[in-house]
């Protein structure tokens, strides 16, 4: 996730998140299916992130990438339904790894640990439902900002520091090694 403006996001940057996150969970999904659906039954789980329910200040093709998960996933469930596979999907807030090296995440809200990812793909599994979101705070702070009028729900936002935190607020040495690798330059 190379965070910054989208002015500064070089086209090739652009094509590797597209083709990771798009591209690699579409690909995916379709291998599975195509294994799944003639035995009558299977379960696809996708791992979005709570970027694909909102739109963020210096994460926009991420976020778009991420859209374009939550839309895929849900569009796979409605159309493999009746054939007995199952699409699901979890939906990380900020999780402490090196992705988020450097930000400082949005105030008031506990980042996720990985543990809690692998925790919730496994409750998938037992109890299939169609999302799970990771903190269940942070997600349910994204459902709420739906019901509320845009310029409250934007102004949330800024009081939070998301209009902040992938682009002035952010510590580029600490992220130097991981940004190097999420723009192939690695």
């Amino acid at each position: 996730m190379p965070v910054g403006r989208i002015v500064d996001e070089p086209d090739p940057v652009t094509r590797r998140i597209l083709d990771i996150n798009v591209y690699g969970v579409i690909l995916g999904s379709k291998l599975a299916a195509q294994r799944m659906v003639p035995r009558g039954r299977g379960h696809v789980i996708n791992v979005a992130s709570l970027a694909g329910e909102i739109y963020a200040v210096g994460v926009a093709t991420y976020c778009a990438s991420k859209h374009a998960v939550v839309a895929f996933t849900d569009s796979a469930r409605l159309e493999y339904r009746s054939a007995g596979v199952k699409f699901s999907m979890v939906l990380p807030s900020f999780v402490n790894t090196e992705l988020i090296a450097g930000t400082g995440g949005i105030k008031g809200f506990k980042n996720a640990e990985p543990a809690d990812i692998a925790d919730a793909i496994v409750g998938l599994i037992v109890h299939p439902k169609p999302r799970v979101r990771v903190t269940k705070a942070a997600g349910s702070m994204i459902v709420a900002q739906r019901f509320m009028p845009r310029q409250v729900s934007e102004g949330l936002n800024r009081l939070l520091g998301g209009e902040h935190v992938f682009t002035d607020d952010v510590d580029m040495e600490k992220r130097r090694t991981y940004e190097a690798r999420a723009r192939g330059e690695e």
